[in-house]
């Protein structure tokens, strides 16, 4: 008989954690689970402590070579069968009611996600004073957040329906930073989320002098990943079809320029929806987008859908210039410019100064 939980756990290098981590879920309050863990080629002893532990309702996987947390999570959900998905890496700590809240709550609403609170601790197990909470809002305005801003909501200790991840599978393997986000846009498009009011999960977030690492860090590394990222992340939306489910997400734009959205035009409009947004890389992404629905489908459909001529198009250059970091660009290009000017001077006065010689 299918249990009626599978939590799918991505591990990498957490010896010194995952005992914690299947202690705490062996202690759940629901006993009904599966745990699947999937060991992405770890190069220290962490598939010896996960074998420590020998419940029937754990379930080791171990991949040959390093694949990344997306691709642990769809080998995980590729194996699992319960009715309900719980996400959690094997550095967390699970409350031991965790399962028990989750699974009556989902139950009780007619949602596809539910997100919990998180308590973050350290790489020694320490509460800090740091509780993370998801963005508690309408599927709408928490669409608009995503697409505006950037995430907003919490993975560790996500829960979702099996049949609403089905249509995410395989999620992208090239994600890493960004690829929660971009799992929540995709189960915002098909439904509601819930939210439950209190902390289920001990989120292990390392500090920055930590021997260890993990990929919550932010340093530098992570943070120039996460913009890399960002573009895929915004791709996501332009597989929604539903022009009314938009017209919700981007009201306030909509009222303030006039611009209805079209499935003749969807690229272009959220590429224009995209240009509205106060981040400089989503900015780009939105000429990009607008770039080539104008090359692909031609300035007829415009014009004849929104009055719109190439010298619209020209201006709208104008969105993306007004971002400081654009200012820091054609600054930092002048420098570049007045080298290369100074550099090809100096090879000319060496030029003629040999010649002269």
């Amino acid at each position: 008989m299918s249990p009626r939980i599978s939590i799918l756990s991505p591990s990498f290098n957490h010896e010194k954690f995952v005992g914690y981590f299947i202690e705490s879920v062996l202690n759940q309050t629901f006993e009904d689970f599966e745990l699947i863990i999937v060991d992405d080629c770890s190069t220290d002893r962490n598939v010896e402590e996960i074998r420590k532990f020998q419940d029937p309702r754990i379930k080791l996987i171990i991949h040959p070579f390093n694949q990344g947390i997306n691709a642990a999570l769809n080998t995980a959900f590729k194996a699992s069968s319960g009715e309900l998905l719980v996400f959690c890496a094997s550095d967390d700590i699970l409350y031991p009611n965790a399962l028990e809240v989750i699974y009556h709550q989902i139950n009780r609403q007619d949602i596809l996600v539910l997100y919990t609170q998180l308590q973050v601790i350290d790489e020694n197990n320490h509460l800090t004073n740091k509780t993370i909470f998801p963005k508690k809002d309408s599927r709408h305005r928490l669409l608009h957040y995503l697409f505006m801003e950037g995430n907003c909501l919490t993975s560790p200790g996500m829960c979702v329906k099996a049949r609403a991840f089905e249509s995410l599978y395989p999620l992208n393997v090239a994600m890493c930073n960004q690829q929660d986000c971009q799992m929540h846009i995709l189960l915002l498009l098909q439904g509601e989320v819930g939210f439950v009011e209190t902390p289920l999960v001990q989120y292990r977030r390392m500090s920055p002098k930590a021997k260890e690492k993990n990929i919550s860090v932010k340093d530098k590394l992570t943070l120039k990943r996460v913009d890399l990222e960002i573009a895929f992340v915004m791709d996501t939306f332009l597989t929604c079809k539903d022009i009314a489910l938009l017209q919700e997400v981007f009201k306030g734009e909509i009222q303030r320029l006039g611009l209805e959205p079209r499935k003749e035009t969807l690229e272009f409009f959220l590429g224009f929806m995209a240009l509205q947004s106060p981040h400089f890389v989503r900015k780009v992404w939105g000429y990009h987008i607008i770039m080539r629905f104008l090359n692909d489908s031609g300035l007829e459909t415009l014009k004849s859908h929104y009055n719109f001529t190439f010298k619209d198009y020209l201006s709208l250059v104008l969105y993306v210039g007004g971002d400081k970091n654009f200012g820091k660009y054609q600054k930092y290009k002048k420098y570049f410019n007045i080298s290369l000017i100074v550099l090809g001077l100096s090879l000319v006065l060496n030029v003629l100064w040999i010649f002269r010689g």
